[in-house]
C-alpha cells in the first residue's frame, strides 16, 4: 500500500504532472460528462423511435391482417360467381346430381385453390361439397349430402356429417334472397366439422329464379399462418363474446398454455369500433396486443389481434445503447488520448526543465535541456542552458584559479591537479560513465591536493627524505582538505575523490586505510590518475619517470591488489594518447619558474 502511494506520488503529484493534469483534468471532466449526456440523451431518442417504430409495426400488422382477410374473401366472391355463372351447375342442383356438381365444381375449386366449397340447396342443405387435403398436389376429397368419401380412391364414408346449413346468417340471407347496398353475396366465421372457417356465400340462378347457394370457405387453422407470415405478427381471432377460437401462437412453436382472453375492461369495448391494446404475459415473454374487429363489406364477421413481443423493442433498445455505448466511448478515449497528447507535449518540456533544474541544483552542471523549441518554452529552456553553461564555466574557473594557487606553492608538481583532474575524465570516459560523473572526476582532481595548504612549505618543499613526523604530516593533506571543503556544498564524488586519492584497496593507503569495500570507483579513478602523474613528473627528492618506468611501478602495485585491475587496464589503453595530449596541451603544463626561482625555493 505505502509503495503504491509512494507512486502516485510520484507520478501524479510532482509540480509538472500537476500542471499536466490541471490542463487535462477540466478538459476530461467535460468530456466525460459531455458523452455520458450524450449517450443518455441519444438512447432515449433511440428507444423512443422505437417505440414509435413497435407502435406502428403493430399498427401495420393489424392492417395488413385485415387486408388479408378482404383479399381472402374476394377470392372466394370470386369463386362464387364462377360457380354460380358455370353452365349446369342450377340444374344438377334441382336434380340433386351429385356426380355432375363434380365434374363441373372440383375443377373450379382447383383452379381457385379454395379449402372449403359447398353447394346448398334451397333448405339450406348440402347437395354437394369439397375440402382440400393436399395443398400441394390440389387433392380434394368430396363429401355429399348423406355420405363422406374419397373421390380419388373411390372409398366411401357412410358417416352423413354436418350438412345443415340453413342456420347460418350468410345462407339465410341467401335464401331469403335479402340484397343489402353493397349485393346479395355475404361473409361469415363459422363452424364446422372443418373447425372454424370463414365463409362467403352467394346465389345461384336458373332463368333468375333462386335455385341454391355457393359456399366457399377458409380454414383459420391453415389461413391465419399465411396472414401471420404477411403481417410479421402473431394474429388470434375471437369470437363476439371475446373467446379465442383460433390463433397463430400455437402453431409457431411458442409451446405450453397461455390466456389468450382479453382483459376484461377489453372485452367490454370488443364490439366498439376502433382498436384496443393491451399487454399480456404469454408464453413466458411480454407481448403487446391490438384488437380490432375482421370487417367485410363493412360489416363485423369477428374479432382478432395482432400480437408482437415487446422483446423486440426492449432488444433493439438494448442493442442501441450498447452500440451508442461504445461509440461514446470510443469517442471518448479518442479524445481523451488527443488530449493528453497536447497536455503531455505541452508540459514535456516542463518536465525537462524542471528535472535539469533538479540535476543543476543537485551538482551537476553538465546538465541541460536542450530544448529546441521556437515558442516561449524553447527560448526559456534556452536562455536557462545558457546560464547553466556560463555557471558551469565560472564554476571551473574558479576551481582552476584555486588549483593554480595550490601548485603555485610547489614548482616541481606545476600542473599536476590539473592533469590529474583531465586524466581522471579520460579514464572516466573509458568507463562509460555518465557525464555527471565525468564532471565530478574533473573538479574532484582539480582539488584533490587542496590540503596541502595546511602543510608547511619546508615540509612540502624538502628535498630529501621525510622524518616519520613529517610524512605523518603530509599524508593528513587529505583530512586537511576535506575539513578546507566541508562548508563548500560539493558533490560527493568530489569529496570522494579529495578523501580517497591516496587510498589502497588492501588498506595500506591514508589518510583512512580504507579497503576495497570501502572505496567508490570515484576513489579508485583518482589512485591511479594521482600516482600516474606524479610517477611521471619532477618532485624534490627525485626525477620524473619514463612511462614504461611508471607502468611498471603501478602492474605490481595492481598484482598486489593496492590498484583496482579494471579501472588500470583502461588506463594502459588510453595512456599513449593522454601523454600526447599532456605534452601539447598548455593548459595541463602548468606555470614555470625560472631557474634563479628555483634556486631561490631551494
Amino acid at each position: 500500500m505505502n509503495s503504491m502511494l509512494a507512486w502516485v506520488r510520484a507520478r501524479l503529484l510532482t509540480p509538472a504532472r500537476q500542471i499536466r493534469w490541471k490542463i487535462i483534468a477540466p478538459y476530461a471532466i467535460l468530456t466525460l460528462a459531455l458523452a455520458a449526456g450524450g449517450t443518455f440523451i441519444a438512447t432515449r431518442m433511440v428507444t423512443g423511435t422505437l417505440e414509435e417504430r413497435f407502435e406502428n409495426q403493430l399498427a401495420e400488422a393489424a392492417r395488413v391482417t385485415s387486408d388479408a382477410v378482404i383479399r381472402r374473401e374476394r377470392e372466394h366472391l370470386e369463386l362464387v360467381r364462377g360457380i354460380a355463372f358455370t353452365e349446369g351447375v342450377p340444374a344438377a342442383i334441382r336434380y340433386q346430381n351429385e356426380s355432375a356438381l363434380a365434374r363441373l365444381v372440383e375443377p373450379l375449386a382447383a383452379n381457385g385453390r379454395a379449402e372449403l366449397v359447398e353447394v346448398l340447396d334451397l333448405d339450406g342443405q348440402r347437395v354437394f361439397g369439397l375440402r382440400l387435403v393436399d395443398a400441394e398436389a390440389l387433392e380434394y376429397q368430396a363429401f355429399a349430402a348423406d355420405d363422406v368419401g374419397d373421390r380419388s380412391t373411390g372409398d366411401r364414408d357412410r358417416s352423413t356429417g354436418d350438412r345443415d346449413r340453413s342456420t347460418w346468417s350468410v345462407v339465410d340471407r341467401v335464401l331469403s334472397e335479402t340484397v343489402d347496398a353493397l349485393g346479395d353475396k355475404y361473409a361469415q366465421i363459422a363452424s364446422t366439422e372443418e373447425g372454424y372457417a370463414l365463409y362467403t356465400s352467394g346465389p345461384i340462378f336458373q332463368d333468375d329464379e333462386l335455385v341454391g347457394v355457393a359456399l366457399i370457405g377458409s380454414r383459420l387453422d391453415s389461413f391465419l399462418p399465411v396472414a401471420k407470415g404477411e403481417a410479421l405478427a402473431d394474429i388470434t381471432v375471437y369470437d363476439f363474446n371475446g373467446a379465442p377460437i383460433a390463433t397463430t401462437f400455437a402453431a409457431a412453436g411458442e409451446g405450453g398454455d397461455a390466456d389468450l382472453t382479453p382483459a376484461a375492461a377489453v372485452s367490454t369495448r370488443l364490439d366498439t369500433p376502433g382498436a384496443i391494446r393491451e399487454t399480456k404475459t404469454l408464453f413466458g415473454r411480454e407481448f403487446d396486443l391490438l384488437y380490432g374487429e375482421l370487417v367485410i363489406r363493412d360489416e363485423a364477421v369477428g374479432i382478432y389481434s395482432v400480437g408482437l413481443p415487446r422483446s423486440f423493442i426492449l432488444s433493439a433498445a438494448g442493442t442501441a445503447r450498447w452500440q451508442l455505448g461504445l461509440l461514446f466511448a470510443v469517442a471518448t478515449v479518442a479524445v481523451l488520448a488527443t488530449g493528453w497528447l497536447l497536455a503531455r507535449g505541452l508540459t514535456a518540456p516542463l518536465l525537462q526543465l524542471v528535472r535539469v533544474a533538479k540535476a543543476v541544483t543537485g551538482g551537476d552542471l553538465t546538465a541541460r535541456s536542450n530544448i529546441r523549441m521556437k515558442d516561449e518554452v524553447g527560448q526559456l529552456a534556452e536562455s536557462f542552458d545558457k546560464m547553466t553553461e556560463r555557471l558551469q564555466k565560472q564554476h571551473l574557473s574558479t576551481i582552476l584559479a584555486l588549483t593554480s594557487a595550490i601548485d603555485a606553492r610547489d614548482p616541481y608538481t606545476a600542473g599536476h591537479s590539473a592533469r590529474v583532474g583531465q586524466l581522471a575524465v579520460m579514464i572516466g570516459q573509458g568507463l562509460e560513465l555518465p557525464e555527471s560523473q565525468l564532471q565530478h572526476l574533473e573538479i574532484g582532481g582539480y582539488l584533490h591536493d587542496i590540503g596541502k595548504i595546511g602543510v608547511r612549505d619546508n615540509i612540502l618543499l624538502k628535498p630529501g627524505s621525510l622524518t616519520p613526523e613529517e610524512r605523518e604530516l603530509i599524508e593528513n593533506h587529505p583530512r586537511i582538505g576535506l575539513e578546507i571543503l566541508a562548508t563548500v556544498e560539493l558533490a560527493p564524488e568530489v569529496v570522494a575523490f579529495v578523501s580517497g586519492h591516496h587510498e589502497k584497496l588492501d588498506g595500506t593507503g591514508y589518510p583512512h586505510g580504507w579497503s576495497a569495500n570501502e572505496l567508490s570507483i570515484i576513489a579508485r579513478i583518482a589512485t591511479v590518475a594521482d600516482i600516474y602523474d606524479a610517477l611521471t613528473t619532477d618532485r624534490p627528492y627525485r626525477g620524473a619517470m619514463s612511462v614504461d618506468e611508471a607502468l611498471e611501478i603501478m602492474s605490481r602495485e595492481v598484482a598486489e591488489a593496492k590498484l583496482d585491475a579494471h579501472v588500470y587496464a583502461t588506463f594502459q589503453g588510453l595512456v599513449s594518447r593522454w601523454e600526447w595530449r599532456r605534452h601539447t596541451d598548455p593548459s595541463l603544463q602548468g606555470f614555470r619558474l625560472t631557474d634563479q626561482q628555483l634556486n631561490n625555493v631551494a
